[in-house]
């Protein structure tokens, strides 16, 4: 990645994809973010309840080639429970009628760095999940493929051996880990060995990852949540932030999100400069 331009290297977050009003709106924002020259976009299946990877996949149909697609497996799902014309809707109009009061975000806590994994994730589990997200996202194939919010060593040795299997065959173009931050303080770069990609939070919010690209210099990152904490009253705060975190580690990729064409121009606008 190290010819690649600071536009080339953000990608886009579709956590909160699902928040848009209907089908179209999201579409139309997605729609927009690559317009801009974003083509990386970050989804799984939990996000929106499964509607963040649908809605990904409409997208997909007419620019497969043109978009680079992560998805994760590793924590369970369950198939959205009405279809996205009306889910979305309904969504919109319940937020509507009961909003969330306002508040300020507290800062994160610092985790502890003796997280230890307590969960065995077999091939099972893992081949219906890529199976799952491949229809949804409508591919034959998926580019980033992260275990979501666990380490390698929860892992069976066939599910281990599936995904390499996945990767060998194309199906898969690389494969990556997921976690908050503090989970990884306790590995070294063995225990990753095999792996492709890092994922995790980074930035002001976030001083205890800030030493994980050091640490682990053979895998891509891809940092996210970099905007938390940031000033709203600033226009320009985002887009310094951005450009710090992609200054931080020139090889690496930085995640950020919004509901609002509007707010991602602004923040493409400021990391220009």
């Amino acid at each position: 990645m190290s010819d690649m331009t600071a536009l080339d290297r953000l990608g886009f977050g579709c956590v909160g994809l699902s928040l848009a009003s209907t089908p179209r709106q999201a579409l139309s924002l997605l729609a927009a973010v690559h317009d801009h020259g974003i083509s990386y976009f970050d989804t799984a299946p939990l996000y929106g309840r499964g509607y963040s990877e649908r809605l990904l996949g409409r997208f997909l149909r007419s620019r497969r080639d043109k978009v680079t697609v992560a998805t994760k497996f590793g924590l369970s799902a369950t198939p959205p429970p009405l279809p996205m014309e009306l889910a979305l809707p309904l969504a919109a109009l319940r937020r509507r009628l009961r909003p969330r009061p306002a508040g300020v975000a507290s800062p994160p806590q610092e985790p502890p760095a003796d997280i230890v994994s307590s969960r065995r994730i077999g091939r099972a589990e893992v081949e219906t999940a890529f199976d799952a997200s491949r229809r949804a996202l409508g591919t034959d194939y998926i580019d980033v493929y992260l275990l979501h919010e666990e380490v390698p060593a929860a892992l069976e040795p066939a599910a281990v051996d599936f995904l390499q299997g996945l990767k060998a065959s194309g199906a898969v173009r690389k494969l990556g880990i997921a976690a908050n931050g503090g989970r990884y303080r306790s590995l070294g770069p063995a225990d990753v060995a095999g792996w492709d990609v890092l994922q995790y939070e980074f930035g002001p919010a976030w001083p205890w990852t800030a030493n994980l690209p050091a640490r682990f210099p053979a895998m891509q990152h891809v940092f996210h949540s970099v905007l938390r904490g940031v000033s709203t009253t600033d226009p320009a705060a985002p887009g310094r932030t951005l450009a710090s975190c992609l200054a931080a580690c020139p090889t690496a990729r930085v995640l950020f999100s919004s509901t609002k064409v509007a707010h991602i121009e602004a923040n493409l606008r400021a990391l220009r400069g």
